[in-house]
């Protein structure tokens, strides 16, 4: 009996569970057919997947609804490299753009598009830069697969810098675009730089540098935040994200980018495009400081791309520094005095002038102090041939670091980690990041201030401008760049015309009104503008040679004066007397008007014996032992009829090209727009060029040499080997230590393959040039005098020449007739070793130390503009004696132009 109820328990069991089991299947069976039936699925369910129909149908089937309302394009992020999410932009200067996008349901092929930028035109006398008539669309191809995460990158050029820029994905001849983004952006200002961080894992102690008074003016307003922001020097790039650094691979987008601090990356997170990217930034006047200490990166650096040009090798003799140990390294560098006590007027007696000094600049020296079981690893470096040794003091025989010039840059290899913990609780660690890491000059100084009978008025400074915190510079872009004075000498602030210092102790308002003119003005180096002196000479040059020229005023009004007296007095009086008739004047006028224009264009017409024709003027900028080089291309096009051209670059992925302004713009003037393409080929499309006119352009790209120029130095003397398949013509060898002081040595020509002493021989006559022939001699003097007043170009020996051909790698659709021109070839030799770290421009106390003990201090005047001959130069000006108070016994100036090595001081 009781196995009764049992079993008729267990045969209803038996009876339900056919239903529950095909309920069950019939819904596995649906979702099945869903997921494969669904566009957004591949292939058929997994047996994870299977499972999980079985198991949680519910989820799987929420997830086909979420999966069905997906837009068929996703675009997730916007990024400006080298930033992961601040997307700041400088103008005039070209960004990469990536957008990080997915097609979920089908393959994708389009094109992504900007919407229009416009161009800023070539300011006249007297003027801001304007408009000009063209803009600018930036594309390139997309191609992207079904739900696969695509990372697309974008060259971009904007002369201003909007909140958003427009995009858009098109396919090919959709009439509206299948999809719309704003990606936003932030403004860097103009002399801002960026200094990018490479760890794997310290970004968050890199991350309180941004405070350092070395990222910013000591005349910066730190109260208002936003203010202080626009006003700092540098913002530092952090990765967010561990692992990841959104670098650009392309070279002519690192112009942002003053510092990198490499500290124990491995070198094979970098693609092959990004490493060369940093080996071209490094030439052109990057610096890379690579962090020792306690971590192995140097030896794995050194098998690395950077192998090649590290200054120094690991010695294994390393060090474990105590409080002791570390004291030359606190002495040599001063804490820098805070920003809100050196507001702050301190009483003290009027003799002593120490105090003074220390309210001006630095507090006394405080000690580094590491924890007694963690001492301070100072890595055992061993110099390379040639490069230089920075000590951890005077007193000190320990390396702090050895670096060396990498082309216009340099490499700087540090001994210590700066992230040590006693180092970051060290307040001196301000004033190392700012003269040894970042190699970043004082401010300029106003005036010290001084005693008033009550207290010490703090000293004021001035903001450095662009130039000062970047040694990155491109020849062609740089070449007698504006570069605006700090300094405008007020009436109220009287100087003593032998000494150059302050005469009056207490510092005016005009010199605070100067500083922000200053910060204002600022401008930035590397800067893609067409009023810079390169692309106006480019210009005349191709105006000149082509033939074309504009009718003068004086033709214009006479053919009015003619029009108007054949229309009214002769077309009436001829028909009123001669014919008798004359009501035919009305007949006679449009017949006179079609006369008039055949005959004016007739006569402004020019037989230029050829239907299109190009001619270009090449600058071809590189590095001895660098076979890597930069090309400028200033190239005009012609033709008989209105012909939109395409002026591509096939296999040159660096390559870039903007209509170039032809100064003539006017108000009104109907606004043409031409396509930038970046991917897959560089190209750009839609060139417009008016029938018997000259359209103007300019391009850019890094291409690859056969070989080098180098000098060589050895026992025999000093040679030149051509290893390229130029011929170099007229080459000429300056050797600079200042603007004023250069040695020019004439060679000749040298072929290529050719190797030749450095020996002078005699200078031929120049050939005149025929009209309508284009002149490479202004160019070539502008080369050689050209030079910047500043220390980390002294030493410089370059080398100045040029061919007759342009170089190849450029193809116009439709072809021309005739394309003819020149390339003028600057190869920078030798460089001069970086400048150290003690002396006056980088270190006040030098400086005051110099006064004290009656040295002249002398420095170079960074301000002035860069060309020193013909009618855009201004020679050099003398070096700036530094103010100070209390006055010292001064020697007299130098002479205009003299630069005087200042003895090394001792910091106090």
């Amino acid at each position: 009996m009781p196995r009764k109820p049992l079993e008729a328990n267990q045969g209803s069991h038996h009876v339900n569970h056919p239903t529950s089991v095909v309920r069950r299947l019939s819904q596995a069976l649906t979702l099945v057919g869903l997921l494969v039936g669904t566009s957004a699925w591949a292939q058929l369910p997994t047996a994870e997947e299977r499972l999980k129909i079985l198991t949680d149908p519910e989820s799987v089937k929420a997830k086909v609804e979420k999966d069905k309302t997906r837009p068929p394009l996703e675009l997730f992020r916007s990024q400006i490299a080298p930033f992961d999410i601040l997307p700041f932009v400088k103008a005039n200067h070209w960004s990469t753009l990536s957008l990080e996008m997915r097609a979920n349901y089908d393959d994708y092929v389009g094109m992504l598009h900007t919407s229009p930028v416009r161009m800023l035109g070539m300011p006249r006398e007297g003027e801001l830069a304007a408009d000009a008539p063209q803009e600018v669309i930036y594309r390139r191809e997309v191609r992207l697969l079904k739900e696969q995460r695509a990372k697309l990158g974008l060259q971009i050029m904007m002369p201003r810098i909007p909140k958003e820029l427009g995009l858009e994905l098109t396919r090919p001849e959709a009439i509206r675009a299948d999809e719309i983004w704003q990606a936003s952006l932030r403004v860097l200002e103009p002399f801002q730089m960026l200094i990018l961080i490479l760890s794997k894992d310290e970004t968050d102690l890199y991350s309180r540098w941004g405070q350092f008074q070395a990222m910013a003016p000591l005349s910066a307003d730190r109260e208002d935040a936003q203010v202080f922001d626009k006003q700092r020097y540098y913002r530092m790039v952090l990765p967010m994200e561990s692992g990841t650094f959104p670098l650009s691979s392309h070279p002519l987008t690192w112009t942002t980018l003053s510092h990198i601090i490499w500290d124990g990356l491995p070198a094979e997170r970098l693609t092959p495009a990004q490493q060369q990217a940093m080996l071209d930034w490094l030439h052109w006047g990057g610096q890379l400081i690579l962090i020792g200490g306690a971590r192995p990166s140097f030896a794995a650096l050194g098998d690395s791309f950077l192998g090649p040009y590290l200054p120094a090798s690991l010695s294994g003799e390393s060090d474990l520094l105590n409080e002791s140990d570390l004291k030359p390294l606190s002495d040599a560098f001063r804490p820098i005095i805070p920003y809100a006590v050196r507001e702050e007027p301190v009483p003290v007696p009027e003799v002593d002038t120490e105090a003074q000094r220390r309210q001006h600049a630095y507090l006394d020296p405080e000690p580094i102090r590491p924890a007694s079981n963690r001492p301070v690893y100072l890595a055992g470096l061993r110099p390379n041939p040639g490069a230089s040794t920075l000590r951890l003091g005077e007193s000190s025989e320990r390396i702090l670091g050895v670096e060396q010039r990498v082309g216009r840059g340099r490499i700087l290899m540090l001994a210590l980690n700066p992230t040590d913990p006693a180092l970051v609780a060290w307040p001196g660690l301000d004033t190392l990041v700012r003269r040894v890491i970042l190699r970043r000059p004082e401010d300029n100084v106003f005036g010290w201030g001084g005693w008033n009978g009550r207290s010490v008025e703090p000293a004021k400074f001035g903001p450095l401008l662009g130039p000062d915190l970047s040694w990155f510079r491109i020849l062609s872009r740089d070449l007698g760049a504006s570069l605006p004075r700090p300094y405008v000498k007020p009436a109220a602030d009287p100087v003593d015309e032998v000494t150059g210092l302050n005469t009056n102790p207490v510092a005016s308002p005009g010199a605070e009104a100067a500083a922000e003119n200053a910060a204002n003005s600022a401008n930035s180096v590397a800067e893609w503008v067409d009023s810079s002196a390169l692309p106006k000479m480019s210009r005349d040059a191709l105006e000149d040679a082509s033939g074309i020229s504009i009718p003068s005023s004086g033709f214009v009004l006479k053919v009015i004066l003619a029009y108007v007296l054949a229309l009214v007095p002769l077309n009436w009086l001829i028909c009123r007397y001669v014919f008798g008739r004359r009501e035919w004047a009305w007949v006679v006028v449009p017949v006179l008007s079609l006369g008039f224009a055949i005959g004016v264009e007739r006569a402004a017409a020019y037989d230029m014996g050829y239907d299109m024709a190009c001619d270009e003027i090449d600058v071809l900028e590189t590095y001895g032992d660098y076979p890597r080089a930069h090309l400028s291309r200033f190239a005009s096009l012609y033709t008989t009829g209105r012909i939109r051209f395409t002026i591509s670059f096939p296999n040159d992925p660096t390559a870039l090209a903007l209509p170039l302004d032809n100064g003539r713009s006017l108000r009104g003037e109907d606004i043409t727009t031409s396509n930038w393409q970046s991917q897959p080929v560089p190209a750009l499309e839609g060139f417009q060029v008016q029938p018997r006119s000259l359209s103007l352009f300019r391009a850019e790209q890094m291409v690859n040499l056969p070989g080098a120029i180098t000098l060589v130095t050895d026992a025999e003397g000093r040679r030149i080997v051509n290893a390229t398949d130029l011929e170099l013509k007229d080459a000429t060898v300056v050797e600079v230590n200042g603007p004023n002081d250069r040695k020019q040595t004439y060679l000749g020509t040298i072929k290529p393959g050719a190797t030749i002493p450095l020996v002078a021989t005699p200078v031929p006559r120049i050939p005149a040039i025929a009209k309508g022939q284009l002149n490479p001699n202004p160019f070539l003097q502008a080369f050689q005098t050209y030079a910047e007043n500043r220390l980390e170009d002294q030493g410089e020996i370059r080398l100045v020449a040029w061919t007759s051909k342009v170089m190849a790698g450029e193809k116009f659709e439709p072809a021309v007739d005739r394309h003819r021109g020149f390339t003028a070839v600057v190869v920078h030799l030798e460089n001069g070793p970086p400048p150290a770290p003690s002396g006056p421009r980088y270190d006040y106390l030098a400086r005051q130390t110099a006064q004290a003990t009656s040295e002249p201090v002398t420095v170079p005047d960074p301000d002035e503009p860069m060309l020193e001959n013909g009618a855009s130069s201004i020679s050099g000006s003398r070096p700036r004696l530094l103010r100070g108070s209390p006055p010292a016994p001064v020697s007299p100036a130098p002479s205009r132009g003299e630069v005087k090595a200042t003895p090394k001081s001792n910091v106090r």
